[in-house]
């Protein structure tokens, strides 16, 4: 029998395939949820899939490693010397003397590593890995510094024409260029070669032109060069007049660089001496410093007198004009200047009294030299501080021998008398008895004769000589010392040896005998109760022997 199935039982069925499809869509939706999970957390912070830096793969790594991967992948390339070549000349470099590294942290930033759950980020890590090129640092002061050492070993310096003038006439040293690297072009060229396969540098030298190139030269040439050495100028000092040669005068020129030119120069000290030596004896009114002198026997003050005076720089100016005037004449510039010693720092001196005076006899027959050196030491006059020094005054033309001795002496006993300190004396080899004892003075050997003059007064020394008469020197101060000479007995005697000889021209001659005696000197101040000083000195003679003549 047949059952008939209720109409009410059919929304029951679709019921049930609902709650199926719905079961199935969850499913599928939470199988593909945990499959989005597990691409975030596959994907996280790591650089994509694919990405590259200078051709190392960095792909997949968290950025610390990636790191690690692209130092370990890059430090051959990047530690590889360049090979440079320089006019020719090949030599390693290191990049790190070129200032070149890579930024291993920023060229790893640079892949933009980031953690985000859009669907798009996700995509992208899987699917869009790229290729980048490495952070690369330069350090522009170890780029310098490395071109400056290039330059020096391959390079040179531009060098400049010069006018160098010799004897009478000059010589021209042509210009040379330089040849330096460029640093932008060169450091272009590193930058490009860092991290190639074949780190090769090819630096070309850039050529600078010289300050002074020849045009500046033959400008200098003709301006100054040739006029100089064409004929004599003449240079006008007040009423007087140097003529001067070009051989006079061009060893004292030269050229100086002014930017890029040349201009003259002049050696303006040598040319003042030259001119002053020619100018002696004329009367160019010149300053006058005062001075003390023997006016009717007695000392008097010469008063000083202003005068005109020209400056070195004044006298080379004017050489450099009269070079390059059509005339070869110029007028030195002068100036009016006072003395450089007054009438009253002469009055200060204290040139008064005679202090001392002592006087020789003249040798026989050898007087000239004597007489000469005389007149030339008269007038002398020492200020305070000063340090007379025979030699020094008289320079070749000091006596030697028996009139230099005599001067010698004379000098010395004034200034022992005087109480001055004696700062050079040597006495005679023997003992002849013209002189008081110890008290002889000898040039003997280059010997000096020198005293000082310590004290706050002047000293004018006063030399007297003619022929036929005695040989005085007298010195004038302030007296400042009673003075006191005497000497001991003779000891360390050595009697004269006993010489017998024959023949015609034998010369019989006394013997002298050798000792030592000691000289002493006390010194009381003038006007003053003061205990007296005493200075000493031992002279050592030795003997001289008798000859004895037997026919």
């Amino acid at each position: 029998m047949a059952h008939a199935i209720p109409w009410e039982d059919e929304p029951d069925r679709e019921d049930a395939g609902g709650r199926v499809v719905l079961a199935l869509v969850l499913g599928l939706a939470l199988l593909a949820g945990g499959a989005y999970v597990a691409a975030y957390v596959a994907a996280g912070d790591k650089i994509p899939v694919g990405t590259r830096v200078a051709g190392i793969d960095i792909g997949g790594h968290q950025p610390t490693t990636a790191v690690e991967a692209l130092r370990e992948g890059l430090s051959s390339r990047a530690d590889t010397p360049f090979t440079v070549t320089i006019n020719g000349h090949t030599q390693q470099v290191r990049p790190a003397q070129v200032g070149l590294g890579v930024d291993y942290d920023a060229s790893v930033r640079r892949a933009a590593a980031v953690r985000s759950w859009r669907p798009s980020h996700l995509w992208a890590y899987f699917t869009a890995g790229s290729t980048y090129q490495p952070v690369v640092t330069l350090d522009q002061t170890k780029l310098a510094t490395l071109l400056q050492r290039l330059d020096a070993a391959d390079g040179r310096l531009a060098k400049d024409g010069s006018v160098v003038f010799k004897g009478s006439t000059f010589v021209v040293r042509p210009p040379r260029p330089g040849l330096v690297l460029e640093p932008r072009s060169a450091g272009t060229a590193f930058w490009n070669a860092y991290l190639s396969d074949d780190p090769s540098v090819q630096l070309p030298l850039a050529a600078t032109a010289p300050a002074i190139d020849a045009p500046a030269i033959n400008r200098f040439v003709r301006s100054f060069a040739n006029p100089a050495v064409t004929s004599s100028v003449q240079l006008r000092f007040g009423r007087a007049t140097v003529r001067l040669a070009p051989a006079d005068y061009t060893r004292l020129l030269g050229a100086r660089r002014a930017g890029h030119e040349l201009r003259p120069t002049v050696l303006a000290g040598a040319l003042t001496a030259l001119t002053d030596r020619r100018l002696a004896g004329d009367a160019l009114d010149r300053p006058r410093d005062a001075t003390v002198a023997l006016v009717h026997g007695r000392p008097h003050v010469v008063k000083a007198r202003p005068g005109l005076t020209f400056a070195p720089a004044a006298v080379a100016a004017a050489l450099v004009q009269a070079i390059r005037s059509p005339d070869r004449t110029a007028r030195v510039r002068s100036t009016v200047a006072p003395a450089s010693f007054t009438t009253a720092d002469a009055r200060h001196l204290g040139i008064r009294h005679e202090v001392s005076s002592f006087a020789v006899h003249l040798p026989g027959g050898r007087a000239g030299p004597l007489l000469a050196a005389a007149q030339r030491l008269d007038g002398t006059v020492l200020r305070p501080g000063d340090t007379f020094s025979l030699r020094g005054a008289l320079g070749a033309e000091t006596p030697e021998d028996g009139p230099g001795a005599a001067l010698a002496t004379a000098v010395f006993n004034a200034a022992w008398l005087a109480g001055l300190p004696i700062n050079a004396h040597v006495e005679g080899t023997s003992y002849a008895g013209t002189y008081p004892v110890g008290r002889d003075a000898s040039l003997r050997d280059g010997q000096d004769l020198a005293f000082a003059n310590r004290s706050r007064y002047g000293v004018l020394v006063s030399v007297a000589a003619s022929q036929g008469r005695p040989l005085s020197v007298t010195l004038w101060s302030t007296p400042r010392w009673s003075v006191t000479s005497s000497h001991g007995a003779r000891t360390n005697v050595v009697p004269a040896p006993r010489v017998v000889r024959h023949g015609k021209h034998c010369q019989r001659s006394a013997g002298r005998d050798g000792f030592d005696v000691t000289v002493t000197r006390s010194l009381t101040p003038v006007g003053s109760t003061a205990a007296e000083t005493t200075t000493s000195y031992t002279a050592h003679y030795a003997p001289v022997s008798h000859v004895v003549c037997r026919r």
